[in-house]
């Protein structure tokens, strides 16, 4: 459980510029400093199970769970105290006595002694998370099972054997191998390092190595590790044993987590975590093998109104329609797809220069206006677009400066009536 905290920076990891709050669920309460609750929205109470009216002035304090009550105490009086900004993750209690974990952010409303609160719900990514301490736990209790097989390496001969539950997850035949025989097994990838584990027994004392086998229909994730048990009189290893361990569920399960992390649980593109780490990694692959990077931003026009008109779940339907159409424009699998913030979507093109970040820009204008929300009929959707392109040779010498360049390109598409893609010129 976290505790409420202001806005910090870190500089390895901090946000290209600054991340507006993206929430699976819109503002959900306007509350004093008391905790009261004077406005609440139907997501919010939805989530709770209850009608939004049978919230209005009742405190927030009593939906909170127990254990949870301290951080948002403090959170409310850093409110009250004048604090710009806290974030919160706690859980609220239901009607059958469950609970949903929801993290959110609240703000003052000027000097009314008011502030909002707008959050998103958090409980199926901590479900995840305890599945998977679960299952390490269940793994590390494997042993003698399917999934987990004990081996042994006579260092002399460089030969191995395994029992029987080895040999089932590893999927060989009986009998004997070598380091290299084991090595085949795996894919091409991993064998040079399973080879450099096991040769490290004669050395370190211990061996650790990762390995993948199958083909990519059935590929299972291994863990290979060793210690060596038996040594002569003079210290030399004479005998290692160690586990092979299934660890193919664990696997799927961290992609899991990875992929919940790292992407907009609204539109299911990349989300602004994911679109800095790749925009710094493929601009340093770029800068080194002095290949063109391109970087578009993406913002929907009139979407404020568009809300205020059809209202936030509307809105919501529109983002993941901007979304698929934006998908559906590229051609080639390394782009990348980001929801940036609010409305606004960003393009990570590594390989494309100038010309080719402009045909993207004019495809995605053209499939983003062909674009229908059935809940918003006879509104024509369009976005502005802006985009940058470093080569070598460009002045940027760093990535937050190539996606300022794309940045101030949109806002000159913006400026000059919207719906259209400007290329910044320098």
């Amino acid at each position: 459980m976290s505790s409420p905290v202001t806005a910090a920076t870190d500089p390895e990891s901090a946000p290209l510029r600054p991340t507006p709050v993206v929430t699976e669920i819109e503002l959900f309460s306007v509350a004093g400093h008391d905790g009261a609750l004077r406005k609440v929205n139907s997501s919010f109470a939805r989530l709770l199970g209850v009608e939004p009216d049978d919230l209005d002035g009742r405190s927030m304090l009593e939906l909170v769970h127990p254990d949870d009550l301290p951080d948002v105490v403090v959170a409310l009086s850093a409110l009250e105290a004048g604090a710009p900004e806290v974030l919160v993750e706690n859980r609220f209690l239901l009607r059958d006595s469950s609970a949903v974990h929801l993290q959110w952010i609240a703000r003052p409303l000027g000097d009314t002694g008011l502030w909002w609160g707008a959050g998103r719900d958090t409980t199926r990514f901590h479900r995840l998370l305890a599945e998977r301490t679960d299952l390490r736990a269940r793994l590390d209790l494997a042993l003698g099972q399917a999934t987990a097989g004990m081996w042994e390496m006579h260092l002399g001969t460089g030969v191995l054997s395994w029992e029987p539950q080895a040999l089932e997850v590893l999927g060989v035949p009986t009998g004997p191998v070598d380091a290299d025989a084991l090595a085949a097994l795996a894919q091409d990838a991993d064998a040079a390092g399973v080879v450099l584990a096991l040769q490290q027994l004669a050395g370190s004392g211990a061996a650790e190595a990762s390995l993948r086998v199958g083909d990519d229909g059935a590929v299972r994730h291994l863990s290979l590790r060793g210690k060596v048990l038996e040594r002569d009189r003079r210290g030399k290893p004479l005998r290692a044993v160690g586990l092979v361990v299934d660890v193919t569920a664990e696997k799927a399960m961290e992609e899991q987590l990875l992929r919940m992390v790292m992407s907009d649980s609204l539109t299911g593109v990349q989300n602004r975590r994911a679109f800095d780490q790749t925009l710094r990694s493929e601009w340093r692959r770029c800068t080194r093998a002095l290949e063109p990077l391109s970087v578009i931003m993406i913002d929907i026009d009139d979407f404020k109104r568009f809300n205020d008109t059809f209202g936030h779940l509307v809105g919501d339907e529109a983002l993941c329609a901007v979304a698929r159409a934006v998908t559906g424009s590229l051609r080639r699998a390394g782009d990348v797809l980001a929801r940036f913030g609010g409305e606004e979507f960003a393009l990570v093109l590594p390989g494309i220069a100038t010309e080719g970040a402009t045909a993207v820009a004019e495809s995605l204008l053209e499939a983003v206006r062909a674009v229908t929300v059935r809940q918003a009929a006879g509104w024509q959707l369009s976005v502005s677009v802006g985009t940058a392109s470093w080569v070598p040779g460009h002045a940027a010498t760093k990535a937050v400066q190539l996606l300022a360049e794309a940045d101030q390109a949109l806002y000159a598409a913006k400026h000059a009536g919207k719906d259209r893609a400007v290329s910044y010129a320098g």
